[in-house]
């Protein structure tokens, strides 16, 4: 009934529901008596809290609680678990105490009858400031005598250092034919998703436990991480991930508002709700992207790169989050993507800065990689008037070559160890599907009519399906329905759905007879989260690995009713038969209700029920890889980038449901384009951000959307049994590639040198243009 279901493009099982307003977001949780909750937050970049007053604020109407810094001191700060051994622990505080570090820190709460009084009230917090130097500049930052000292107990900024080492570089430069050297930017900007972050605390449970809801990508680490800082054992926290409207990794922070609001809360004795703002939003939740890459090159006679060396730089904020340090250390590990390039060193520091703290936002690491590697790789073949298409293929590993041990490793993954890939033949067919020939044509007769038009190419390899583990939780009940609980924490991906797939399947039923249920650490006791392209290949996998367990089950059962040996019952359909005996066959529902009424085990089986746990453990990381071409044209008039045509192939290994991935990829080619044209949060010389919500913060619409061939392959991973690879970044790490090296086509003929993504904007590209023509005429 369901077999060949896998690889089907099936309409998504959540949308209906999402889309006639049954959604419940945490702002939709509405419980009695519940109290709200308002931030009060620095607006300043450095500075000593020299005093907090807050009579005004605590007599005002509907007032219940503020608290301080100094009525949170006892508390631990909020972890951050990627860190180095020799790494200095600048974590964030709970509420600030005794200075801020940046615009937008906690500095005190106020909780209120309604979110109007607690908004007011805050208002009338009265903090003291005296402002101390900021520092802004990562390269600054990072110096020996930097502007600031953001925590002068550690005498630097640099508060981690990822080193990375292959083959001896040094010996390789020392050979090369030609050695390349490049500094690439890369801006800050953010994931902005649709809901913003928010919370509902509630203390009112049975003996006192406490429930938080909360926006997140991972309830089981958020309960772990609130009973580690609050000193509470787990058993008596509930963390609930509602509908989560968007995450991309700014969701996968533990932040302290998620603390602050139990704090209150169980001082109140009622349930306190806090919602995000948007404005909020831009200084309160992380950042991303903000690094300079300094880069060099060692390339033979042949066009062979014998060897990278990189230096490069996070702006990490002013204060380690969760994972602080992953952007440094999987840009580092990554760098040389698809290409073989035999010797390379990395030395990556993630570098404290009084901006909002930055850590991981779709691709994590991967996209800084690719701009860097790939507009390195064009501007190697433009110098050395070699087809870009053919250097590529010089340096790229061959399927051949799988796997391939990179001799790096991934900070909290592991070793890079790519697995399975056809990286050329990837190539290949996105050349094919873009019509690149053409294309070239086209782009050289464009050129000679005055249009500003370019081509950009981007290959890469992506971490994707990381560990260390997932559970799937299977059960049939008397009806044949069957549930399964997932440690998966899903937020717009299609999860549920690909889920769904995998265990109708596996035991030959319709997936309307599937429900999927996850984000309550109540209903899945056990359980990792959604993040790192890991919700299909992880956690799908377990969730079949337990199927396959219950219909394990079912057959043995089933011989006991028929009456016949196991190695006589086969399963068709959802059905248990004797094999060749037509019309002697049980339900999955006979099977189920009989399971329950076993007084004795039948021979093999340890557990009544049909209802099986599996964990799949990850042996090691699968990687994704792509190829993704984009053709642009720049408005010689306005400095306007507008992406003309873009096509894409991808592979992500067994492929559940082509429909989702496509989505996924489309989705991450809309947040790279947004990325390099658009976005941005830049400060001023205060330290203040000068963005304040969408008016000044732009994001894609389908306006700006080129139409998007995509195409896919298969290279099945052996490290789960079903072959599944992660697809949920790769559209955001190979855009921001593909458009910045079209960009740099398009504007090498005019003298401009592209080393950065941007962001494009007009003035931006006018600036750019400007600059040309100065210095032409000079």
């Amino acid at each position: 009934m369901a077999v060949g279901l896998v690889g089907t493009p099936v309409r998504r099982l959540e949308d209906h529901r999402l889309l006639t307003g049954k959604a419940c977001y945490v702002a939709d949780i509405v419980l009695p008596h519940m109290l709200h909750m308002a931030v009060v937050r620095s607006t300043r970049a450095h500075a000593e809290i020299m005093d907090i007053r807050t009579a005004a604020a605590l007599a005002a109407p509907g007032v219940r609680l503020i608290l301080t810094g100094e009525d949170v001191r006892d508390l631990g700060p909020l972890p951050c678990i990627d860190l180095f051994p020799d790494s200095k622990p600048a974590l964030h505080r709970v509420l600030a105490l005794d200075k801020v570090r940046y615009v937008g820190e906690p500095v005190a709460v106020v909780i209120a009858d309604d979110v109007y009084a607690a908004e007011d009230a805050a208002e009338l917090v009265e903090i003291y400031y005296r402002d101390l130097p900021v520092v802004l500049d990562l390269e600054e930052a990072a110096s020996d005598a930097p502007p600031a000292l953001l925590y002068p107990e550690f005498g630097t900024n640099v508060a981690n250092i990822c080193r990375q080492e292959v083959g001896d570089p040094d010996a390789a430069f020392a050979g090369a034919a030609h050695v390349f050297e490049e500094t690439f930017r890369i801006h800050r900007y953010a994931a902005a998703p649709m809901e913003t972050r928010g919370v509902v605390a509630d203390p009112t449970a049975q003996g006192g436990r406490i429930t938080l809801h909360t926006s997140t990508q991972f309830p089981h680490l958020v309960r772990a991480f609130l009973g580690g800082v609050l000193g509470i054992p787990e058993s008596e926290i509930r963390v609930v991930a509602p509908d989560v409207g968007g995450g991309f990794g700014a969701k996968c922070e533990f932040y302290p508002e998620e603390v602050v609001s139990v704090v209150a809360a169980r001082r109140l004795g009622r349930p306190v709700r806090w919602i995000e703002g948007r404005q909020e939003h831009f200084v309160a939740t992380t950042h991303a992207r903000e690094q300079v890459h300094a880069m060099r090159a060692a390339v033979d006679a042949d066009g062979v790169v014998t060897a990278v060396t990189l230096k490069s730089l996070t702006s990490n904020g002013a204060a380690m989050f969760t994972l602080a340090t992953t952007p440094a250390s999987i840009s580092s590990a990554m760098l040389r993507g698809p290409y073989r390039i035999p010797n390379y060193r990395a030395e990556s520091l993630s570098v404290l800065t009084s901006k909002t703290p930055l850590a991981v936002y779709r691709g994590a690491g991967h996209p800084q990689a690719v701009l860097c590697m790939e507009l390195m790789m064009d501007r190697i073949a433009r110098d050395l008037g070699i087809d870009r298409i053919d250097l590529r293929r010089r340096n790229m590993l061959t399927k051949q070559e799988l796997p391939s041990d990179r001799g790096t490793a991934i900070v909290l993954a592991g070793k890079v160890v790519y697995d399975s890939g056809d990286y050329p033949g990837c190539l290949d067919r996105v050349l094919e599907l873009a019509g690149w020939g053409d294309r070239q044509r086209r782009q050289a007769e464009a050129r000679t009519q005055g249009r500003i038009v370019g081509l950009g190419v981007a290959c890469f390899v992506e971490e994707t399906a990381i560990g260390p583990y997932e559970t799937g939780h299977v059960r049939v009940d008397g009806s044949g329905k069957v549930t399964v609980l997932t440690g998966a924490s899903p937020h717009g991906q299609g999860t549920a759905t690909a889920i769904a797939q995998l265990v109708a399947e596996e035991l030959q039923i319709p997936m309307a007879d599937v429900t999927v249920r996850h984000g309550d650490t109540d209903v899945v006791a056990d359980g990792v989260g959604t993040f790192a392209s890991r919700g299909g290949a992880i956690a799908g996998a377990a969730a079949r690995l337990a199927a396959h367990k219950v219909r394990e089950k079912a057959v043995l059962i089933a011989s006991e009713l028929l009456e016949a040996a196991a190695v006589d019952v086969e399963w068709v359909d959802g059905r248990a038969g004797i094999v060749g005996v037509p019309g002697r066959s049980v339900t999955l529902a006979e099977i189920a209700r009989r399971a329950t009424a076993w007084n004795s085990l039948p021979t093999g089986l340890s557990s009544f029920n049909l209802d099986e746990v599996a964990h799949h453990q990850v042996p090691g990381i699968a990687f994704a890889n792509a190829a993704h071409i984009a053709e642009v044209e720049i408005d010689r008039d306005t400095g306007a980038v507008k992406v003309l045509d873009y096509a894409v192939v991808h592979d992500s290994g067994r492929i559940i449901n082509p429909m989702i991935v496509e989505g996924q990829v489309h989705g991450g080619i809309a947040q790279g384009l947004g990325g390099l044209l658009m976005e941005e949060i830049a400060y001023d010389a205060a330290g203040r951000p000068l963005v304040s919500g969408f008016q000044d913060y732009f994001l894609p619409t389908s306006a700006e959307m080129p139409e998007i061939r995509t195409g896919f392959m298969e290279s099945p991973t052996p490290l789960n049994p079903y072959g599944m690879k992660g697809a949920g970044e790769g559209g955001t790490t190979g855009a921001v590639g593909a458009i910045a090296g079209a960009v740099a086509d398009a504007l090498a003929p005019l003298g401009v040198r592209v080393a950065g993504d941007g962001p494009f904007t007009p003035p931006a590209v006018m600036a750019l243009l400007a600059a040309a023509r100065k210095g032409a005429g000079a």
